[in-house]
C-alpha cells in the first residue's frame, strides 16, 4: 500500500511540473511572440484596409500624392532612307550616237565636273558645222551693212538698201545664237569637240546610282535616261504614319530618325512635309525629314523608326512600384483616411521610365502608397 502511494505522489508532481512548464511558455509567448505566430497589423473596415497605430507596417509604407506631369508621348513608327528628289539627278544624251566610253558602276563616286560618259556624234558634227556657217554668215552680213552705209553716206544708193542689209544681218544673229546654244547644251569640251566627241559630265559630286550605257551601244532616243546621279550628302528618311496618328503630327516639330544598320548614330530633324493624302493600300501617309549625310554611310532604302514626341496635357504620373496585379487588373491603394487604404483599379501606360502614366481610375488631389502596398496587398 505505501508503495502504490508514493507512486501516486511522484505522478502529482510531475503533472505539476508539466503543468508549470506550460504556464511559463504561455506567458513567454504572450510577451515574445515565436516565428510564424501572427500578430494583427491590421484589419478590414467595409472595403478598407485599416493599418492599426501601433503597427510596424506604418514604417514601411510610403505614402504621396500623385503628380500631375506634362509628358510627351513618343510615337515610333517605321521609316526608310530615300534620296532627295531634288538631289537625284537623271543623265540623257543630248545626241545619238555611239557610245565610245562609260565605265561607271553603281555605287562609284563622282564630282562635279567629272565626265561620266562619252558619244561620238555625228548630230554633234552637225551641230559644230552649223555653228561654223552662222558665224560666217554673220560675218558676212555685218560687211554687208557696212557698206551699205558707205554708199548711202557719199549718196550712192537709197536708204532701203541699209534697212535690206540690217535686216539680213539681225536673222544671221539669230542663228549664230541659235547654233551656239545647241552646241553648248552638248557640253562640248574643246579638247573632245576638236574629235567629234560630245562629253557627258557630272552636275554633282554624288555616286552613281544607275548605268543604262555599254559601250558600243548606239544611243538613238535622246529623251532616254541613260544614268542616274545621286548626291547624297542629305538624305530624307520618309515615315510611314498611320492615319490614327496623323491628326498628332504637325510640320516642323522635332523627330529623330533611328537607322538599323547604325544604332549609335540617330538623326534628330524638324519634320520637313506630310503628305495630305493616304495610300490605299496602306492607309498610311508620309512624314518627310532630313538628314546630313557627309559620309554617304546612309544609303537609300534602309530601314529605320522615327520617334515624334507628341506633346500631351497634364497627366496623373505615379511610379511603378505603386503598381499591383490583381486577378489581371493593376490598383493602387489609395489613402482614404489617415492608416486606412482603400483598393483603385487603374489603367495606365507603360512608356516612361521609371514611372506610368495613369490613363484612368485617379484623380488629381489622391494620396496613394507609393512603396510598400505590397504588404497589404498579401496582409489579408
Amino acid at each position: 500500500m505505501r508503495s502504490i502511494s508514493v507512486r501516486h505522489q511522484v505522478s502529482a508532481g510531475l503533472l505539476a511540473l508539466i503543468l508549470s512548464a506550460v504556464l511559463f511558455a504561455v506567458i513567454r509567448s504572450h510577451k515574445h511572440p515565436l516565428p510564424g505566430v501572427s500578430v494583427a497589423m491590421m484589419h478590414r473596415e467595409g472595403d478598407a484596409i485599416v493599418v492599426t497605430d501601433d503597427s510596424p507596417l506604418l514604417a514601411r509604407l510610403k505614402v504621396n500624392a500623385v503628380e500631375l506631369r506634362r509628358l510627351p508621348h513618343n510615337m515610333s513608327v517605321p521609316a526608310t532612307v530615300q534620296a532627295e528628289p531634288l538631289r537625284s539627278i537623271t543623265v540623257k544624251a543630248p545626241v545619238t550616237g555611239h557610245v565610245i566610253a562609260s565605265a561607271l558602276k553603281p555605287g562609284d563616286t563622282v564630282h562635279r565636273g567629272d565626265i561620266v560618259a562619252e558619244i561620238a556624234s555625228g548630230d554633234f558634227a552637225q551641230a559644230s558645222s552649223d555653228l561654223d556657217k552662222a558665224k560666217a554668215q554673220l560675218a558676212f552680213e555685218e560687211r554687208v551693212v557696212r557698206r551699205a552705209q558707205g554708199v548711202l553716206n557719199v549718196g550712192g544708193a537709197a536708204t532701203k538698201d541699209l534697212d535690206s542689209a540690217r535686216n539680213d544681218y539681225a536673222q544671221a544673229e539669230a542663228e549664230f545664237r541659235r547654233t551656239q546654244q545647241r552646241l553648248a547644251s552638248m557640253d562640248a569640251r574643246p579638247d573632245l569637240a576638236a574629235r567629234g566627241i560630245v562629253a557627258l559630265v557630272s552636275p554633282v559630286d554624288g555616286v552613281v546610282g544607275t548605268n543604262e550605257m555599254a559601250v558600243g551601244e548606239y544611243v538613238t532616243d535622246v529623251t532616254a535616261e541613260q544614268m542616274t546621279l545621286l548626291d547624297l550628302s542629305e538624305v530624307w528618311v520618309e515615315a510611314q504614319v498611320p492615319e490614327d496618328l496623323v491628326s498628332a503630327l504637325k510640320v516642323g516639330e522635332t523627330a529623330q530618325a533611328n537607322f538599323d544598320a547604325f544604332p549609335d548614330a540617330p538623326c534628330f530633324s524638324p519634320l520637313l512635309s506630310l503628305d495630305p493624302v493616304l495610300r490605299a493600300e496602306t492607309r498610311r501617309t508620309v512624314a518627310r525629314m532630313a538628314c546630313p549625310n557627309p559620309d554617304g554611310h546612309l544609303r537609300p532604302n534602309m530601314f529605320g523608326d522615327v520617334v515624334v514626341s507628341v506633346p500631351q496635357p497634364p497627366q496623373i504620373v505615379v511610379p511603378k512600384s505603386a503598381i499591383l496585379m490583381n486577378n489581371d487588373q493593376m490598383s493602387v491603394f489609395v489613402e482614404v483616411a489617415p492608416r486606412s487604404f482603400s483598393r483603385r483599379v487603374v489603367s495606365v501606360s507603360y512608356d516612361e521610365g521609371d514611372d506610368v502614366r495613369v490613363l484612368s481610375g485617379l484623380r488629381p488631389d489622391d494620396r496613394i502608397v507609393s512603396s510598400g502596398g505590397i504588404l497589404l496587398n498579401d496582409g489579408l
